[in-house]
């Protein structure tokens, strides 16, 4: 199927002793069903067959594949940040799309993206996302991410990421935006590119049919993230001040993107922080009601107006 919409999709991928997995990842790319893609490999530091491999990816695709090398600081968040600083300049027409090592994309996931950007070329400032299929080691299939029950918005990015980031395609000047962010106001990669879609005023399309399969191996799995005992352990960050490192960082974030931030956005960053800083708890959860910062379930703003209470966020 073809795409009226002209677009090259560079797409920045972030490595790290990802051998196992990355040659699947890597033949999904090849399968794209929109192929005017570039990639951007940037690697960590790995000492397995990780760069052999993408070296071997580069000599046998059609499509310019370069290899850097990464910052080295122990952190695939500051790895994407540095994608983010070298990614290949483009036209306002190319794309920019985050990918994980151990992934599996659907063979029309590019494609997807791209025909919702081409149907939205009056937003200059756009950012695609949507669920993922998750699947064991093996690729089996165990589940689905859940679907957002309010639509994405700058209140929702203060304080929630609301899609991973191997299913992000966004346009250049969020690319753009990114880049005045400094690594250490990145909490995520993914959570910062929807904190700056959303500061800018763009348009965010959270796509409900899963793009690609997320595999969950190792600590990572995803029955880890549902039942009483995930919603007990999620409380822990809270206690830990770690709710309050992420607001801060956020919050830091949106002053880099200094008058690129709408109207909108920095009057609503001025009102959280003023809130924040409230002494009485009462009047800290009175604003907040009276704002549109709100988390996506009605538990975890229960947790939000406890860590706002508390002044642990």
């Amino acid at each position: 199927m073809s795409t009226p919409y002209p677009s090259t999709v560079h797409i920045l991928l972030a490595t790290y002793n990802g051998a196992k997995y990355l040659q699947a990842q890597l033949d999904s790319i090849a399968r794209q069903t929109h192929r005017q893609w570039t990639l951007t490999v940037s690697d960590d530091g790995s000492t397995d067959e990780t760069v052999n491999i993408v070296k071997a990816f580069a000599q046998s695709s059609p499509q310019t594949v370069t290899l850097l090398q990464g910052p080295c600081a122990g952190s695939s968040t500051r790895n994407f940040c540095h994608l983010i600083q070298h990614a290949p300049a483009g036209t306002e027409h190319d794309l920019y799309a985050f990918c994980d090592q151990d992934d599996v994309w659907l063979d029309n996931k590019l494609e997807r993206a791209v025909q919702w950007h081409a149907q939205h070329l009056q937003q200059p400032v756009r950012l695609y996302c949507g669920r993922t299929q998750f699947v064991n080691d093996k690729l089996q299939p165990i589940g689905l991410s859940p679907r957002i029950r309010r639509p994405p918005s700058f209140g929702n990015a203060l304080v929630q990421n609301i899609a991973s980031g191997n299913t992000m395609v966004f346009s250049p000047s969020v690319l753009a935006a990114q880049k005045k962010v400094q690594p250490e106001h990145s909490v995520w990669h993914d959570w910062t590119t929807y904190l700056v879609a959303t500061a800018l005023g763009g348009g965010v399309w959270f796509d409900d049919e899963p793009c690609l399969h997320y595999r969950q191996h190792g600590g990572n799995v995803i029955g880890s993230n549902y039942g009483l005992s995930a919603q007990i352990r999620r409380l822990q960050p809270l206690f830990k001040g770690r709710f309050t490192q992420w607001t801060d960082a956020n919050m830091a974030a949106v002053l880099d993107l200094g008058p690129a931030a709408s109207e909108a956005a920095q009057e609503l960053h001025q009102k959280f922080a003023q809130l924040r800083a409230e002494r009485l708890p009462w009047k800290r959860i009175c604003t907040w009601r009276g704002t549109a910062i709100r988390r996506q379930t009605t538990s975890s703003n229960l947790t939000l107006g406890l860590a706002l209470a508390l002044r642990l966020t």
